[in-house]
C-alpha cells in the first residue's frame, strides 16, 4: 500500500507532465480571448477565475491519461536486437526529469544515462532486461516506477558465397548459404545485383571478374556479408611451352593458366603427368615428339593444347694421339686430335705437360713429368651449348740417363 507521500509523488508526476503541455495550452486561450473578444464578453464569457477552473479541469483530464501512458515500454515486449548491433533505446521526455538506465548484460550503454534516450551496443547473444526509473526534477525528487523491456540478442546468419571460373562465353554460377535465409542480396561488378540465393550470369566476358559480395539477412532481421573473388579465364585454350634440353639433360614442361582444377599431361614413350609444370629428367633423344596438355577448370570445361619437343644432340669427341709416351728431353712433341666439325670449339686440358694449339680441334703436347698423366678435350656445339668431353689416360715414360761415356 502506498503512503500519503508516495500518492502525492506519483500525482505530482503525472500533473507535471500534462501541465507542462496544458500551461501553453491554457495560456494560449487566454492569450487568443483577451486579444481578440471585445473586454465585455471576456469578463462575462471567460472571467480569470472561470479560466484557472478550465486550465484546472484540463490538468486533470490529462494527468489521467498521463496515468494510462505512465511506465509504458516504447516497443514492443520482448525486442529483439542483433548481435555487434548499436540499438536506441528511449522513453517520452519530461524535462527536468533524470532517468536511470539499467541494462542486466549482453552490452554496454554507449550513451545517453541520465537523459530519456541511450544507445546500447550489443557484444553478447542472450536474453536480458533492459529497466529505466524517472526521477523528477522537484524538491521532492519523486521517483517513479521502473519501466522493465525484455530484449532478445539475436546471433548473426554465417553466410557462406562460392563460384565456378568459367572460360569467356560460359555461365558463372554463384552459390550462396546457408539455405532458408529470409532474403539473399548479392553485387558485383558490372553493376551486378540479385536477390537469388543461386544466381548465374549467362555468357561472361573478361569484365565479369572481381569481387562479388553476398548479404543474407535471417528470419530474425540480423545480416551479414561475405564475399568471393571471381576469375573468367578469358581464352577458350591452355597454353604449353618446353625447352629444348640436350640430350641428358632436364626437360621442363609448362602448362597454364594457373589456378585450373587439373592439369593432365600426355607424350612419347608413355610420358603422363598431372603436374602443370612436369620435369623430366636425363632424357634421350626417344623423348622427343609432341606433347599433350588437357585442363580442366573449376566450371568443369576442358580444353587442350599440344607442344612440339625437341631434344638436341650431344658432340662426340674422340682423341687420337700416343699413348704411352716418353718424357721429353729436347721439347720433342706429341700430337693429339679429335674430328674437327664446323660450329664446334674445343677446349683441351693436359696433365703432365704443356701444349699449344688451344681452341682448335688438334694440339701438340711436350710431356715432362714421368708418371700419369691425361689428355682431355670438351667440345661444344655453338649453336645449342650442348657439350661433351673425352678423356684419354696417359702413360709418361722417364728418359733414360745415361751416366756419362767411359773410354779404355
Amino acid at each position: 500500500m502506498k503512503t500519503k507521500n508516495q500518492m502525492e509523488c506519483s500525482l505530482q508526476q503525472r500533473l507535471l507532465r500534462a501541465s507542462s503541455v496544458l500551461n501553453e495550452f491554457s495560456d494560449s486561450v487566454l492569450a487568443l480571448t483577451t486579444g481578440n473578444l471585445p473586454d465585455l464578453c471576456f469578463h462575462q464569457c471567460f472571467s480569470r477565475s472561470r479560466i484557472k477552473w478550465i486550465r484546472l479541469f484540463l490538468i486533470s483530464v490529462f494527468s489521467f491519461v498521463s496515468m494510462a501512458l505512465w511506465a509504458q515500454p516504447s516497443t514492443d515486449d520482448p525486442d529483439y536486437a542483433c548481435l555487434n548491433a548499436t540499438e536506441d533505446y528511449w522513453v517520452i521526455n519530461t524535462p527536468g526529469s533524470n532517468y536511470n538506465w539499467i541494462l542486466s548484460g549482453g552490452g554496454t550503454i554507449t550513451g545517453g544515462q541520465g537523459s530519456s534516450a541511450i544507445s546500447i551496443n550489443w557484444t553478447t547473444v542472450g536474453s536480458y532486461t533492459l529497466s529505466v526509473t524517472e526521477t523528477l526534477a522537484s524538491t521532492t525528487q519523486c521517483v517513479g516506477p521502473p519501466v522493465v523491456l525484455n530484449i532478445i540478442v539475436e546471433p548473426l546468419p554465417v553466410p557462406t558465397a562460392s563460384a565456378n571460373s568459367p572460360f569467356a562465353g560460359d555461365d558463372l554460377n554463384l552459390t550462396g548459404g546457408p539455405d532458408g535465409m529470409a532474403a539473399y542480396s548479392w553485387t558485383g561488378p558490372n553493376g551486378f545485383t540479385s536477390s537469388a540465393q543461386n544466381p548465374a550470369i549467362t555468357g561472361v566476358t573478361a569484365a565479369a571478374s572481381g569481387t562479388y559480395t553476398l548479404t543474407v539477412t535471417s528470419p530474425n532481421g540480423c545480416t551479414a556479408s561475405t564475399t568471393v573473388d571471381v576469375i573468367i579465364n578469358t581464352t577458350g585454350l591452355p597454353t604449353a611451352v618446353a625447352n629444348t634440353p640436350c640430350a641428358g639433360g632436364d626437360l621442363i614442361l609448362t602448362g597454364g593458366p594457373d589456378g585450373m582444377a587439373s592439369y593432365s599431361w600426355t607424350g612419347p614413350n608413355g610420358f603422363t603427368s598431372s603436374l602443370q609444370n612436369p620435369v623430366i629428367t636425363g632424357v634421350t633423344p626417344a623423348a622427343a615428339g609432341t606433347y599433350t596438355l588437357t585442363i580442366t577448370n573449376a566450371s568443369g570445361s576442358s580444353a587442350s593444347v599440344t607442344v612440339d619437343v625437341v631434344i638436341n644432340p650431344l658432340p662426340a669427341p674422340d682423341i687420337a694421339g700416343a699413348n704411352p709416351v716418353c718424357e721429353s728431353v729436347d721439347n720433342s712433341t706429341e700430337t693429339y686430335s679429335t674430328p674437327n666439325v664446323p660450329g664446334h670449339t674445343y677446349t683441351w686440358t693436359v696433365v703432365g705437360g704443356t701444349f699449344t694449339g688451344q681452341g682448335t680441334n688438334e694440339i701438340a703436347v711436350i710431356w715432362t713429368t714421368p708418371g700419369p698423366g691425361s689428355v682431355s678435350v670438351t667440345e661444344t656445339i655453338t649453336s645449342t651449348g650442348c657439350s661433351a668431353t673425352d678423356t684419354v689416360d696417359i702413360v709418361i715414360q722417364p728418359a733414360p740417363v745415361t751416366n756419362g761415356i767411359f773410354h779404355n
